[in-house]
């Protein structure tokens, strides 16, 4: 066997590998219950490598009002007694998956989990859209992504965090992910990192 063509079978493999890993990323952990099958908004940005804070999505759904009626009069009990868990495979070392559980209830305080990994933002940050795909204090790199989300979602969002009646849980990839259920404006927020 030649060398050129040991290089195009070690490609082939990083390829096929690569592919293997980038379709494990896309799996959604969204809860089935919560009947979010009508995507109003969204905007992301995926590279072909990842994970490693590059990839990002905003997207929210509606919700449907018989959900959001339910949400609106049984709030964390209804959605704490949602399914924990998924029969799913994962790795020690490699991407993993999680249900959003250990639901709470709005305003969205000061807390590690908004952070990615728990990074320090500095002392004066609040949870926003900003400070939640922002790795570090200084970090530019996705003001971009940030800017491109509509202002109407944006502002959508930032209400449903800021003030009560709504509800969120971290969950999906890693447990880095968020869900922002708001039965009063019948909208779910997915904040999807890696």
């Amino acid at each position: 066997m030649t060398q050129r063509s040991l290089i195009h079978r070690f490609l082939l493999l990083l390829l096929v590998a690569a592919t293997l890993l980038l379709t494990s990323c896309s799996k959604s952990w969204l809860p089935t219950e919560l009947k979010l099958n009508h995507a109003v908004y969204q905007t992301k940005v995926e590279h072909f490598a990842g994970p490693g804070g590059i990839n990002q999505s905003f997207t929210v759904y509606e919700l449907p009002p018989e959900i959001s009626a339910t949400i609106t009069n049984k709030g964390l009990a209804y959605l704490n007694s949602l399914p924990k868990e998924k029969k799913e495979a994962s790795s020690a070392t490699g991407p993993w998956w999680s249900t959003f559980n250990n639901w709470r209830a709005t305003p969205v305080p000061i807390e590690v989990a908004w952070l990615r990994f728990g990074r320090d933002l500095g002392k004066d940050w609040k949870p926003s859209i900003t400070t939640f795909y922002k790795s570090f204090k200084g970090d530019d790199g996705k003001n971009g992504f940030i800017t491109s989300i509509s202002p109407e979602f944006s502002d959508a969002f930032h209400e449903a965090i800021s003030a009560p009646a709504s509800f969120y849980a971290f969950g999906d990839y890693r447990g880095k992910c968020l869900l922002v259920v708001s039965p009063k404006s019948g909208k779910v927020f997915y904040l999807y990192r890696d």
